[in-house]
């Protein structure tokens, strides 16, 4: 595996196969697999990006959540998730459907439109163990696609 970083602060930008090759110049990265591109990132540079190689892997990979100093992964914790919610939810549920939970940290606080919910848990694609109406604000209904932000 092998990970392209912002060279000031090593938040991991974006993370790719040992199959794909990433290419930094003056004006942007490109990663490509077979020669062919398949990204073009123009505001990683070389002045401002690195690409490390060999990294071990991460399961819950997610731009800007991790962080790589060259030898081992770490938690970005200036990091906060977003993602939208897969489905409708009441204002009773205690898990939370999300596209994905990998932008999430393993436990925390997110918010969806005003209500405030807290979260002890994730899988795949729920945000677990919830309790509603967190922080003295209201538990209420929300529709699929809301947005789902960590706070």
């Amino acid at each position: 595996m092998k990970t392209l970083v912002n060279t000031s602060n090593n938040v991991s930008m974006y993370y790719a196969g040992n199959d794909v090759d990433i290419d930094i110049t003056a004006e942007g990265a490109t990663a490509s697999k077979d020669g062919t591109p398949i990204l073009v990132m123009p505001m990683y540079t070389s002045s401002n990006s690195t690409v490390r190689d060999d990294v071990s892997e991460v399961s819950n990979y997610w731009a800007r959540k991790y962080k790589h100093d060259g030898s081992s992964w770490s938690a970005n914790t200036d990091y906060k998730g977003t993602m939208n919610l897969s489905s409708d939810i009441n204002n009773s549920v205690t898990t939370i459907p999300v596209d994905t939970s990998n932008p999430f940290t393993a436990s925390g606080t997110v918010q969806i439109g005003n209500e405030k919910i807290t979260y002890t848990g994730v899988d795949q694609t729920n945000l677990t163990g919830c309790t509603r109406g967190a922080e003295s604000t209201s538990a209420a209904s929300h529709i699929e696609n809301s947005f789902v932000k960590q706070i």
